[in-house]
Order: C-alpha cells, then structure tokens, then sequence
C-alpha cells in the first residue's frame, strides 16, 4: 500500500516554531560563563597549588548546587496553585 503524505503533518504550525526558538540555548553566554569559569579555576589552581582532586570537588560541589536549584524550580512549578492547606479525613466517611 502506498504512502500518503499530508502536507498539514509535514509542515510544522508557526506557534511551535516560536517555541523551538525558545527552547535553544543561548551559547555566547554558555561560552562566556564557560570562560569564565576556565579562567578561574586556572588562577586559582596556580595560585594555590590545587591538584585536580580539589578543583574536581569543587567542581561537583557546583554540579550539585545547580541540580539542588533545578529541583527547587521544578517544585515551584509542580507546586503553583496548590493550596498549602491542611488535609483532613471527611466526617462520616464510612458510614
């Protein structure tokens, strides 16, 4: 059986395409924070004396904060319009 195409799921709908364009990452400022990171750790690691066990540590210190703040977003999110009351038992539930 021949395959039919349909141009209305080949071309993709003006809103998703704003979207995609949202989603991609900004990478002069990837690159610059990227640098700058670099350029610390290097002046630092002279600096001190820092082998690559302690600038690793830290590193996954940094790690860990950023995944702690990407939870703590996420919560945020889950957590918009809940009411943060008290839940109680209904009265006469089971009779």
């Amino acid at each position: 059986m021949p395959k039919k195409e349909n141009s209305e799921k080949t071309a993709k709908p003006k809103e998703e395409e704003e979207v995609v364009e949202k989603i991609n990452p900004r990478w002069e400022l990837i690159n610059e924070l990227y640098d700058a990171v670099d350029t610390s750790i290097v002046e630092m690691g002279n600096k001190n004396e820092m082998n690559f066990v302690e600038i690793s540590m830290a590193l996954h210190m940094i790690n860990k904060k950023v995944e702690y703040e990407q939870f703590r977003a996420m919560w945020d999110f889950n957590m918009e319009g809940h009411e943060q009351t008290e839940k109680r038992p209904a009265d006469n539930m089971y009779r």
